[in-house]
């Protein structure tokens, strides 16, 4: 039973739930890119037809998502910014200021997947602007999926730092 509950453990580095999550988190937000899953596009990029069906599809599942990303920003973009900055913050003086583990390893998640849907929405509403299609449309899908990989690897390398800091603040408590 011992051994379940510390699987389970869910307030630390430590926990293995929490490299799961952040590593499944990752994983997900870097093949959904902007909710378009990667492997359609790379289907499409692999027809030699001009207009065969995954490139019928990639493009109209990229336009409903550029509708889907721009209509949302448009109608509750001033409410997610203010919660998600609020959250942020939050997490940010807990993690500092209430030294709190937990909070210092959701912000490890919650800060660069911040960035990366403000990315998202960046990208979305310049895509509505710019009114691609074919092949430059699904070449600026990759790009974005290039910097949602960039921001997750950078994420993670964070995340790693912070657990090796809380081992170095648990080894100074111990001494002490």
């Amino acid at each position: 039973m011992f051994t379940v509950r510390e699987l389970m453990n869910f307030d630390s580095f430590w926990s293995l739930w929490f490299w799961i999550f952040h590593v499944v988190t990752w994983s997900l937000t870097s093949h959904f890119t902007m909710g378009v899953p990667y492997d359609l596009v790379v289907r499409a990029n692999r027809e030699e037809d001009e207009d065969g069906p995954y490139q019928r599809a990639a493009e109209n599942l990229i336009n409903a998502q550029i509708f889907r990303f721009t209509a949302l920003w448009r109608r509750y973009g001033l409410l997610i910014t203010g919660n998600s900055a609020f959250l942020i913050s939050v997490l940010v003086t807990l993690g500092t200021l209430g030294q709190l583990e937990f909070a210092r390893a959701l912000l490890t998640i919650l800060g660069p997947l911040t960035l990366v849907y403000i990315l998202t929405i960046r990208k979305a509403l310049k895509l509505e602007r710019w009114d691609l299609s074919g092949a430059s449309l699904r070449r600026a899908i990759w790009r974005q999926r290039l910097i949602n990989q960039l921001v997750g690897l950078l994420a993670i390398i964070m995340a790693v730092i912070l657990a090796v800091y809380q081992a170095v603040l648990n080894i100074e408590v111990l001494i002490w």
